[in-house]
């Protein structure tokens, strides 16, 4: 069954293909991502969870899993207070998804 041309929807933004211009592609011909590479700080471990901060925006606190985070980073889990770090973080329809993560 072959779907209307109408009902296709972008894969990046969501809107209909006929709606909008293509995104930039890359050098592979992957469609560009929406988002941009943040640099946090782990601020504390509380527990089993390490809280973080966007350097660029020390008002907000955000937490994750610690140890699962220096899995991410390399490193052992006692280095992560103070740690510097970027990821790649990317807008979804109900958050955001951080990947990419490398030491700063």
């Amino acid at each position: 069954m072959d779907t209307p041309r109408d009902d296709i929807h972008c894969g990046i933004c969501g809107q209909p293909i006929n709606a909008h211009d293509a995104h930039p592609q890359h050098d592979d011909d992957r469609p560009a991502r929406k988002g941009k590479r943040v640099t946090y700080v782990v601020v504390e471990l509380r527990g089993a969870t390490a809280h973080f901060q966007a350097t660029d925006d020390p008002t907000r606190t955000f937490k994750t899993g610690a140890a699962d985070l220096a899995e991410q980073l390399g490193i052992d889990l006692s280095g992560l207070p103070g740690r510097p770090y970027t990821c790649w973080v990317e807008p979804t329809e109900y958050g955001v998804i951080r990947s990419e993560f490398k030491l700063a």
